[in-house]
């Protein structure tokens, strides 16, 4: 099977050659094959930020987004539902942020805060 590649010329100033020039060396690989692995990362997540986005607003089907970016419709779904998680996480801290200044019990608190911490590291488990 012939496989196609496509090369792109980047420009880069000092500082920002002497970064990728050491960590491609502590990664035993080409500047090359660094920027590659690098730039692929990075337009994986613009791409699933950007899905997540239009999924919140309702435009888009995972199918969808999935076809529009290449993605994996599994991957989109994951992208989203942590998105979700971290958001209902969030709203969770500051109701009981509220509910501790409203009832004068700072240690509710710091309860809520505990609870979260451990949901944090308990779906951290999961993913590893």
């Amino acid at each position: 099977m012939v496989t196609k590649k496509h090369t792109y010329s980047v420009r880069l100033d000092d500082s920002a050659q002497i970064f990728i020039e050491k960590a491609a060396k502590v990664t035993h690989q080409s500047c090359g094959s660094l920027l590659k692995f690098a730039g692929e990362d990075h337009a994986r997540k613009v791409l699933l930020e950007w899905a997540v986005a239009q999924y919140k607003e309702d435009k888009f089907s995972f199918s969808q987004l999935a076809e529009q970016t290449g993605l994996a419709v599994e991957e989109v779904m994951d992208s989203v539902s942590m998105h979700s998680h971290e958001r209902n996480l969030a709203l969770f801290l500051a109701s009981a942020r509220t509910a501790a200044r409203l009832s004068d019990n700072p240690e509710f608190y710091e309860q809520a805060k505990a609870a979260v911490v451990k949901v944090l590291e308990e779906s951290t488990e999961l993913t590893q």
